[in-house]
């Protein structure tokens, strides 16, 4: 039925049944007797047909209008039912730390937004064992974040190194060590920020504890030393602004800390380094939205200066 609506349709608007075949590549006897069908399916005469043509009756008329408004309809649902289907398709679901959003991954994502524009995007930013929670739980199919040294379930995972990370050790303006050659000693005596989820509650996603701990980071981690623990990279700002704490943060974020007047420890020696890489899950290694944005992640973070 709605075929022979869309041919009346080209047959109305020409006015010339000859015509209206050639455009919906019928032959004209075909598209005559599809026409004199319709009106017996709706038992009105749609044409006055005459030596000098066709032309519509009222009850053509008024089919014409309505038939008008059901193809705008049909074509603007398949439109939405194509964009529904782009958008679920090309779905990208992503997680990261504060710092490697700030410095790569939104210029990724932004990309992905104007090439995809009607694409559903999710975004969890977070540590490293947070977000591997969420991988693993397939709430994102890619992350990027600290190397997770001892990773249990490793087997389903798949690492993708993409550089190395110091980091510096960050305070504010008019802080007590601010001038001093600071040792392990020294920053122990300040409480410390620490931000990222709460370790013991993704406790079970690390079969061993990091034994490469330095002595630095040993002192540091001790638990009789104050510290503020927050998820909020806002939060952690706002506290370092307030107090005489101390947070250890990768060096390359030293610029942006710098809106905020928070400035970096002249250290004795390296707080911590680590590898900085992009994790899948091995089920959605053909995901094409991760394997471009992975490739991409590469291509960018050999361009940047770490």
């Amino acid at each position: 039925m709605f075929k022979l609506m869309l041919q009346f349709i080209q047959v109305a608007k020409t006015e010339n049944v000859t015509q209206a075949a050639n455009q919906l590549c019928l032959s004209q006897p075909t598209l005559s007797h599809n026409m004199h069908k319709l009106e017996e399916k709706l038992g009105t005469k749609l044409f006055n047909r005459n030596s000098k043509g066709i032309t519509l009756t009222s009850s053509g008329e008024l089919l014409y209008e309505q038939a008008k408004m059901m193809q705008h309809l049909y074509e603007n649902t398949l439109h939405k039912l194509e964009k529904h289907k782009l958008r679920h398709q090309t779905e990208l679901k992503i997680g990261c730390g504060d710092a490697w959003w700030h410095l790569f991954v939104r210029d990724c994502v932004s990309d992905f937004r104007h090439a995809y524009p009607h694409s559903n995007i999710t975004i969890d930013v977070g540590d490293h064992l947070q977000l591997m929670n969420l991988l693993l739980s397939d709430e994102i199919s890619i992350f990027v974040g600290h190397e997770i040294l001892g990773l249990a379930q490793s087997e389903d995972i798949l690492f993708h190194p993409l550089f190395s990370s110091q980091e510096d050790v960050f305070v504010r303006q008019g802080h007590p060590l601010l001038g001093v050659n600071c040792s392990n000693e020294d920053i122990a005596r300040f409480p410390s920020v620490d931000l990222g989820a709460s370790k013991s509650r993704f406790a079970h996603l690390v079969q061993q504890q990091n034994e490469k701990l330095t002595t630095f980071q040993k002192r540091h981690y001790l638990q009789e030393k104050v510290k503020y623990h927050t998820n909020s990279l806002m939060t952690a700002i706002d506290l370092l602004q307030t107090s005489d704490a101390i947070l250890p943060y990768p060096a390359s974020m030293k610029a942006y800390f710098a809106r905020f007047d928070l400035v970096p420890l002249q250290m004795q020696e390296c707080f911590s380094t680590a590898t900085i890489g992009a994790y899948l899950h091995k089920d959605s290694q053909q995901n094409t939205e991760s394997s471009e944005l992975l490739a991409q992640f590469k291509v960018l973070c050999s361009q940047l200066e770490w």
